[in-house]
């Protein structure tokens, strides 16, 4: 008689989640899981066709969630804007995901933070008249300087080390985004 099926994929999947948020990305191996889950290694492998399958689809889990819940969540009129007080917000809510997502080198996966980031990046911009019009260069340097204030300051308000009011940082990433926008760079 046939054993019914008690873990699934999802279970497995909310299971690395937590190991990730627990442990880190290089701990995680189909034992290490397993004795985490307190099972054997044969529903893993009955899910995915090995463990870079299985971080792969973990990730994708993973940006899936922080593009959908977390980073589109509409605070402020400017989307770059919406988008870093999005992003400080995941991370001082969530400091151990945010640091293994953001923080640390994760390894082979199909889709890097860094692609990940950009990606939504432009489509959060592509519809707004004031960055839609800008040129890829721009849009790269645009990122670059959000994404560093952003981590600077997610991680300085999540380690307790500052403290500030939305409206504060909000005065910040404008100057932040003046200051990108007007930067000529010699080449």
């Amino acid at each position: 008689m046939a054993r019914n099926k008690t873990i699934f994929k999802e279970d497995i999947l909310e299971a690395a989640q937590q190991f990730l948020i627990e442990k880190s990305v290089k701990e995680l191996t189909a034992r290490a899981l397993s004795k985490y889950m307190n099972i054997s290694t044969q529903p893993l492998y009955a899910e995915f066709q090995n463990m870079n399958a299985l971080r792969t689809e973990l990730f994708d889990t993973i940006y899936d969630k922080l593009e959908n819940e977390l980073l589109v969540k509409q605070t402020h009129e400017d989307p770059i804007i919406n988008l870093s007080l999005n992003y400080i917000s995941f991370a001082c809510k969530n400091p151990k995901l945010f640091g293994t997502i953001y923080l640390k080198k994760n390894g082979s996966t199909n889709t890097s933070i860094n692609d990940f980031s950009y990606n939504l990046f432009r489509r959060i911009i592509k519809d707004s008249p004031v960055y839609s019009k800008l040129t890829e260069e721009q849009v790269h340097r645009l990122l670059t300087g959000t994404w560093v204030f952003s981590t600077g300051f997610a991680n300085l308000i999540a380690s307790g080390n500052i403290s500030s009011t939305e409206t504060e940082i909000i005065t910040f990433l404008k100057a932040t985004i003046h200051d990108v926008l007007k930067m000529d760079i010699v080449k």
